[in-house]
This record gives structure tokens, sequence and C-alpha cells, in this order.
């Protein structure tokens, strides 16, 4: 069974015992919706539909960015911008203007100022209507190179989505993980970002730059009147990273794929990790008309879950802690933004797919809220208004009309009007928000011109923070900013001054304010839900570049870690000769080892981004570097690293050689004498038997840690048959009779047992499940068992197993194995059994009889229609027990993790209940087909040895490809040797899986889906 994000209809979502069997309406019922709000239809097909992204102007007109390639789509000339427009102010749009009438995958815009800003990968783009008639006549290409577009394999999936004007007067983008491909603004300055994050540029295209990097796929990101951007991050297609929360601030580094895995202290901590789901749009509503529980606040959108969130947060230390309750379930929540007068407008996706739906469905819907009974803001057009007047109107409550205030201001630039901008600033009985936009603002009309009077406001606490990040917010513009203003801000008692600070040095540059940030360090408290300013103080080490600086702070314990932390990301040949003398200087064993930690990490480096690669969907997450390659000091540090292992403490040799291993080096190539024979066992490419038994009883030692048992486990793959079966089963076995393991004794069990090369296995596992212990020939014998009665293997093997069972079994693993699947059919063999004189195999036989299911009449899958089917497990309660054994017989286990300890493999099913509804469930497993997950798309890869293998990558890590066909064997393949690679549009599971189960267990089967509730990925 493979699962897919859902994309069909959802009416009565609550509702989950109602038979859905009408189509989609026009509207559907708004649950969760607090009382104080009011829902509409205000637009949808066929005018507007398919909307990826939607902006409202202050006026209420909508911006619906429309694309029917949806996230896959190739084709040329489906996109558009549409205006919604609400003429009789009735609620519902009722005419319809096609601003952009041909624009390739438009992701998202935002209209400031008069100027529609629009992302159509690989573009940025501006677009004005000068005439007024509701059509663009002005464009301007802004930026390229912003991930991929149509001609991308995937489409515009995974690649730049949105952009928004902050009060500050940046555009800021929200890339996906296809990354910067050397990107190019108007100045001609590039950027480049192997990754998604948060990028940033001027309006018109100048001073690109990235602002935080390294996140998985995030769509939109909301930003707050006072600067602060947020975002709800997609989960990693099963690879244990779930839906996170993440504050931006500039410098960040979230960690996807390197860092969150094995070096979460090096990344920026996510506020909150939400489970599974797909982040959509975010938006930070601060507006006069709304009720205060829900005003000056963050909502967030997920395409999987269907929900709109609203997400309270609160200042803590430098960063956020963060909340969240549903405020609007939808299908397919895309997007919500407002208006100048208070109505909330949210986009959703429903009765879409990935791709344009070819039966013609309408797709897509745009509702408008309201807060009844509350008095809305009243937008006053800004271009209309007199000099003075615009000063009062950035002191608004609303956070539209502040922004239109502050491009006017830009726009008219007159020295009168800056010194009323100015004097809102220091009010102190303004907003905090209204003195944010007045600083600003103030900055973007003069420039340079503005140090003088930001300085002054630096000398107030209150808006220090905001006073410090403006001076230093244009590269362009430092001249003239003073650095000890910084520099002293280092020491101070709010948190958020001090990260403000250390960014202003970031960007002013001064190589000699590295001992001042290391020093300061010392007495910070980075604490809260998402510490960072030791995580910001290391980036500004690493770009100010100081060397002889950090290598003296490495003498300083008080200052070491921050200082390792900066130098080890310094690949210079003076970092590598300044750690090594002090390696060979010092007694401390502590320092020794603290600096060897960063000479590993120094030993290779990040190979060069060709800028075309694009590491799929679950990339290798191993960490620190995504491909590794070496460098100049490479082989001198590896000499320093061999040999000082034997001056390590013992104690210290095991963590020693986990660090090394860590930073991607082969510690079976080193020269490490007096290595633990386990470790080196692990790194062999090919077991024999000696080695083989070493890992067994390495796996089976209770007194090693779990981690390294497990790596042993699966190392054994590599020994010969029949060790490799005898040793595995061996562990197995021992595992289930240890106590405290029960549950990862039953996950690994069940995925060699559902592993369907089992069947290739048939006559070595007969044999091993005749001479093993009794626990041994039980999970043989399930094994056997499984091949029997999967869907999924060959009648070949079938047979084969059918035939040993036919001669009546006398082993206790073979009915205890029958007892543990509760399988029917069996009668004929555990009669024999009772009639014989061993106990124990009696026993084992009364047990398998017992625990047997009960056949019933009830018809199969198969004897019925597809909608009385659906019918039927909609309104019928199954056995949940009876369905978990079922998720194991059927072979589902063979693609589907419901453990995030177990390997992943198809899309992960841990938490199905909790993101898919019932419906879903029951239309995945009889039509897989409908959706096809993203992430597991099914792939042909022709190889030059002109050999086909059809699949979905698990895995592609330095050329070497893993690829999972329907059976769930994964063959290791070589990149090298792929002549053509070609993405096929169905779900590699195949319909009728299910067709010879019963009514009753298909409706056991989706009951115990619908159980797994546990939060995941």
């Amino acid at each position: 069974m493979i699962f897919a994000p859902p994309l069909t209809p959802t009416l009565h979502r609550l509702l989950a015992t109602t038979l859905l069997a009408v189509p989609m309406l026009l509207a559907e019922p708004a649950y969760a919706l607090d009382a104080a709000f009011t829902i509409n239809d205000f637009a949808g097909p066929p005018q507007a539909s398919y909307p990826t992204a939607i902006s409202a102007a202050p006026n209420g007109d909508v911006y619906v960015s429309s694309d029917r390639n949806g996230s896959l789509g190739h084709a040329k000339k489906m996109g558009k911008i549409v205006i919604c427009r609400d003429t009789d102010n009735d609620g519902k749009a009722d005419k319809f203007i096609d601003f952009v009438p041909d624009l390739d995958s438009p992701r998202g815009g935002h209209l400031a100022g008069g100027v529609f800003y629009v992302i159509h990968p690989p573009f940025l783009s501006s677009f004005v209507d000068k005439d007024g008639d509701g059509v663009a006549d002005e464009k301007k290409r802004l930026v390229d190179g912003l991930g991929g577009g149509i001609e991308h394999p995937r489409g515009a999936d995974h690649t730049t989505n949105a952009v928004r004007m902050g009060i500050d007067g940046w555009l800021y983008i929200a890339v996906g993980d296809f990354g910067m491909f050397g990107s190019k603004g108007t100045d001609g300055k590039r950027v480049e970002l192997w990754g998604g994050g948060i990028a940033r540029v001027r309006p018109d295209g100048s001073e690109l730059e990235t602002y935080a990097i390294m996140t998985r796929n995030n769509c939109d990101m909301a930003i707050s009147p006072t600067m602060d951007l947020f975002t709800r991050d997609n989960t990693n297609d099963g690879k244990g990273w779930n839906v996170r929360f993440h504050h931006f601030t500039n410098l960040g580094n979230h960690g996807y794929p390197r860092l969150y895995q094995n070096f979460k202290d090096e990344a920026i901590v996510p506020l909150a990790d939400f489970g599974g789901g797909s982040g959509t749009g975010a938006f930070w509503l601060d507006e006069p008309g709304i009720p205060a529980a829900f005003n000056n606040t963050l909502f967030t959108c997920d395409w999987t879950t269907g929900n709109i969130y609203h997400n309270p947060v609160t200042r803590d230390s430098a960063s956020y802690s963060v909340k969240q309750d549903v405020f609007l379930i939808l299908p397919r929540a895309i997007d919500i933004d407002v208006d100048g007068f208070s109505r909330l407008y949210v986009a959703d996706w429903r009765d879409g797919g990935f791709d344009h739906s070819k039966d013609g469905k309408p797709v897509g819907r745009i509702q408008r809220i309201v807060a009844a009974g509350e008095k809305p803001a009243q937008y006053v057009d800004v271009m209309q208004a007199k000099d003075d007047q615009l000063a009062t109107l950035l002191a608004s409550a609303s956070a539209v009309q502040r922004l239109e205030a502050s491009r006017e201001i830009i726009k008219r630039n007159n020295p009168k009007i800056s010194d009323a901008v100015l004097a809102l600033a220091k009010n102190v009985k303004q907003s905090e928000a209204v003195r944010v936009a007045a600083i600003f603002t103030y900055k973007q009309t003069l420039g340079k011109a503005a140090t003088k009077g930001l300085v002054a406001l630096a000398a107030d606490a209150s808006v220090k923070e905001y006073a410090l990040r403006a001076l230093t917010d244009r590269k362009s513009e430092l001249a003239g900013v003073p650095v000890k203003l910084f520099t002293d801000a280092l020491m101070d008692s709010n948190p958020r001054v001090v990260l403000q600070a250390i960014i202003g040095l970031e960007r002013l540059g001064d190589q000699n304010t590295a001992a001042n940030i290391l020093t300061a360090s010392t007495n910070w408290n980075d604490s809260g839900v998402s510490p960072r300013l030791l995580h910001t103080a290391r980036t500004t080490l690493v770009h100010l570049g100081n060397t002889s600086s950090l290598l003296n702070a490495v003498k300083d314990q008080s200052m070491r870690s921050l200082a390792l932390a900066a130098l080890q990301r310094l690949h210079k040949p003076e970092v590598v000769n300044g750690l090594i003398t002090q390696v060979e200087a010092t007694q401390d064993a502590d320092l020794r080892f603290a600096v060897l930690g960063a000479l590993a990490r120094l030993t290779y480096q990040e190979k060069s981004w060709d800028l075309k690669f694009w590491w799929q969907t679950r990339p290798d997450d191993r960490g620190p570097y995504y491909e590794t390659i070496a460098w100049e000091e490479t082989t001198k540090i590896i000499a320093v690293l061999e040999k000082n292992f034997v001056i390590i403490a013992k104690e210290q040799q095991a963590p020693y050689l986990d660090l090394l291993a860590k930073n991607r080096l082969a510690v079976t190539d080193l020269n490490l004498p007096g290595i633990d024979p386990v470790t080196l066992a692990l790194g062999l490419g090919k077991l024999n038997e000696t080695s083989a038994q070493l890992l067994t009883l390495a796996a089976q030692d209770g007194k090693r840690d779990f981690a390294q048992r497990v790596l042993a486990f699966k190392a054994l793959s590599r020994a010969e048959m029949p060790v490799m079966l005898r040793c595995k089963l061996e562990v197995l076995a021992s595992w289930s009779q240890e106590k405290g393991l029960q549950a990862e004794a039953a996950q690994h069990q069940n995925d060699f047992v559902a592993a369907t090369e089992r069947g290739t296995q048939v006559k070595v596992l007969h044999k091993l499940a005749r001479e093993g212990s009794d626990e041994v020939s039980r999970i043989a014998w399930a094994s056997l068992l499984n091949t029997l009665t999967s869907p999924l293997t060959k009648d070949q093997w079938k047979k084969d197993v059918q035939k040993i069972v036919s001669g009546n079994p006398k082993e206790v693993g073979f009915f205890l194995a029958i007892s543990d699947r509760k399988l029917t059919g069996f009668d004929q063999q555990i009669d024999a059994a009772l009639k014989s004189d061993n106990r124990k195999l009696v026993e084992a036989a009364t047990a398998a009889k017992g625990g047997a299911g009960t056949a019933t009449d009830d018809k199969k899958i198969a004897e019925l229609s597809a909608k009385e089917v659906f019918a039927a497990a909609m309104s019928g309660t199954g056995d949940r027990e009876v369905g978990k054994r079922l998720f194991s017989q059927q072979s589902c286990i063979a693609c589907h993790a419901i453990d995030l300890k177990a390997e992943q493999k198809g899309p992960y099913l841990g938490a199905a209940g909790a993101k898919f509804t019932r419906d879903y469930l029951i239309d995945s497993v009889l039509d897989p087909n409908k959706v096809v997950a993203q992430g597991f798309q099914t792939f042909l890869l022709t190889m030059k040895d002109g050999s086909t293998h059809m699949g979905f990558i698990t895995s592609e890590v330095e050329g070497d490809i893993d690829l999972r066909n329907i059976a769930g064997q994964v063959f290791k393949l070589k990149r090298a040797e792929v002549e053509k690679e070609t993405h096929l549009p169905q779900s590699m599971m195949p319909p009728g899986l299910a067709s010879t189960l019963t009514v009753r267990e298909f409706t056991s089967l989706v009951e115990y889906l619908v159980s797994l509730q546990e939060k995941g990925g």
C-alpha cells in the first residue's frame, strides 16, 4: 500500500460514518471556525481555479495565482494571475480579470505599493497595471535562477514558492529545496543556495542575499510587524523529520538535510514539531475588526491535514514559543490573506491532484471570512492622501494600511514627511508595530542619511533592536555606522538586542570584532525553546574569519566550544596548523579531544554544487556534508587523527570512533591500533562466517548500546547465504526474548518477515526452521507463511511453501507462527500434530487451533463493486487487532513503516489516522492510482546494459541508488550506469491487493489504519 497526501474530495470530514457518495458542492461546511466569524464562498471555478496562492489587495480585490499544472505538470500556458473583484459588495466576486493572462508556474505573489510581485520559478517578476484596466501592462524580471520551472523533471514541485514584502522594504522569498541555481538579480549579483530557505531582495531586484538557510520545502512565510519570520515547513517523506514550525532570523541554518539527524546542536531548533503534514500558506494577522484572541498572531495552512491553524506565539528569549489550534478545516488548505477592510480570504485545492485534472472536475475554491460584530479597518487610499496625512496612516492599527503608507512615503521622499516619521519612531506612546514601521520607513526614505537619527533611537531600550537592524539592513549603506554601538550591544540584557548586534557585526564585516563576540558570549543567557545567540555568533565568526582570535579562544574553556564550532567550518591551512599545534602542545585530555573533533570535521569539505543536481525528496541525511571531497590538508589531518588515537583515554576511544564516523571518515581504513573488532567488522564490505558470528554476538550483547546492536544486525546482510539468514534469525530470536526490547524486536522482526526476498529463500528458511530453536523456527516459519499468504509474492514461491506445509510440519515454531498470525486453513496440520506424543508440539498446535481466526461467509472484496465496499467500510466497525495482523499479512509493511525507528520505505503510516480521513484511506487501498505521494513517484530506470528497473527511489547517496519495487525488494544501482530515467504517473501500489480480503477484514484493516494516531512523519 502506498499512500499519498489526500487529494480526493472530503465533504464532511468530521462525520466519518457518513457515506461520501455525492460530488463536491460549491461550498463545504467550515468546521472548527469560531462562532465570532462567518464564512462564504467568494470565488472559484471556472473563473478562478487551481489556486496555488492568493494575495488580497487593500481594496478587497483578490489576486489568484492559478496553475493548472499543479506541482508536477509540465505543459506550457497553464498558469495565470486572475483578479477576483466584488463590484456590488455582496461578499462574492462577480468580475474576473486576467491580470497576467499567461504565466508559467505562478506560485505566489504580494501586492504592495501598487506593484504585484510574483514568483514564477525560476523567476521573480513585478507587474504593474498603469492604465487601471485590471490588466498588467508593465513587467520587470527581478531575479532568475530561483529553483526549477516546468522544464524540471518534477515541474514546479519543491521549487521557489512565495514572496512577501516586509515593512523593511525587502521582498522575502520562500525557497524550496531545489535551491537557488546561481540566482541573479538586476545588479548582476549572484547567490547560490543548495537547499531550501529564505532569500531576500530589494524591490528593484538588487542586493539579493540569503536570509536563513537549509529548510525542507517551506511554501510561504509569515512576516510579523516586528519583522520576525515564520513558516510551517514540510515533512521529509518518512525519514523522521516532521512538520516543523520555524522562526527565521538572519544567518540561521535550519539543518536540512545535513544537520538535523546527527548534528542537531548545530542547527536552529524549530519552535515545534507538529507531526505529519505538508505546510503551505503562512500569514501574520494584525488588523482591527478581528477578535483579540485571533489578532496580532500567526495562521498557517497544511495541505495534508486540510487545516488552517491558529498559532499564537510568545516571545521566549531571542525567539518564540508557539501553540496550535485548528482555525478552519478545508480540503487541501492552500493560503490565507487579508485586505484593508479586515476581510480574510482562504484558498483550498479541493478536487485537485498534483497535476491537471483530466476528468474536467472544477478544482479549488476561495472563501471570505469576516468577524461579525467587530468594527473593521477602513482602508484609506494612500495615493489619494495628502503629505501631512501619510504619517498618520503609518500609525494605523492596520498592518495593511501601514505597509501601503510606508511605500507611498518612500515614493514621495518628502523631508517634511521624514521628520514626522522620525517623530513617530520616537513616540513611546505608539505601539511597537507602529514604531517599527516608522523606523524602517525612515531608513528607506533617507538611506545613509538616516544613520544619525537611528543611532539616537538605539538609546531607547524599547526599540533598540530595531534601530540596530535598520542601521545595517543594507550592506550598500554601511558607511558611518558606528561599530562600537554594536560591540557594546553584545552585553545588553535583552537577548533580542544581542541577536541584532551579532547580525549587525557580521554585516559590518570588521574582523577585529570577533574577539568582542567571543568574550561577550560567556555572559549570554542563550535559552528558550529555540536558542540562537551562539548559533548566529558561530556563523558571524566564520564570516569574519579572524583565525588568530578563534585559536586563542580555544585555550579558554569558557569560549572553547564557540571558537571550535567556528574553526571547524574554516577550511584554511592556518586553521589546521593552529589546531594541530594545540593538540601536540597540550596535556589537557578534554582540550585534546575537543580539538581533534574539530580536525575530524575539517578532514573533508563539501564538494562544489554543479547547480544542476538535485538530491531528490529523501536525500542522504548523514551530514555534515552531502558529498565529501578531499582538500590540500586532508592527508595531514588523517595522520594526526591516527597518531592521537592511542593517546586518548580508553573510555574516550569509543566516542572518538563515533566522532570520526559521523564526520565521514572510513574508520576501517585508518591505522588505529587496538580498535574494537566489532567496529572493524561493521566497516567490512563482505562478511565471512567468523566476522558474521562476531556481529551476531555483538547484536545479542545486552551491554552494548542498542543502536550499535541494530547496526550489527543490519550489517549481517553483507554475509553470504545461508550464514546471513541463520545469524539474523538468531539475533531476532534473542531480541524477542530480551526484556525491554519487545517493541523494538517486533519492528525488526516484522521487517524481516515481510521482506519479499524471503520467497527466494524458501529452502534455506525451511532448513533453519527445522534445525533451529523454537524461537528461530517461529520467525523462519512466519517468513514462510507470509510468502504463502502475501499478495505480493510469486505463485511459484507460494507453491514451494505449500508443498512443505502439505507435508504436515512437526516444528513447534510452525504452530507458534500460525497462532501469532491467527491463520486459518491449517486444520489438517493441526490435527496431525495433536496426535503427537511431543507435549510442546501438542501445546503449540492447541494454541494454533484456538487462536486461529474464524472463517465466515462474508463476501470477498473482489465480489463487490468499489462503491459497495466503500459504503461498508465507511459505516462498518472493524477489529483493530485483526487489522494490525492483516497489515503484515497483506504485506503492507513491505512498503510502509508504522514506527519512525523502523526502516523508512514508502510513505510513513504511523500517523495515518491523524493525517488522513477514513474515506481517503479506503480510496487509497481500493484505487491507489487516484493519488501518488510526493517523494514516492514511480521511476523507470533504463540501464546502459539494457535492463530496466521500476520502483521508487528510497535513497541516493554518492552515486548509489536504492530502488524499491512493488514487492519490497531493494535494488542497489549505480547512477553512472543509468541510461535513462522516466517518471511514471501511476502508483507503485497495484489495484486489487485487498481483493482476497473479506469485507469484514478490509474494514478491520481500515480501522487499524485509522487508529494509527502516533505523532510522526
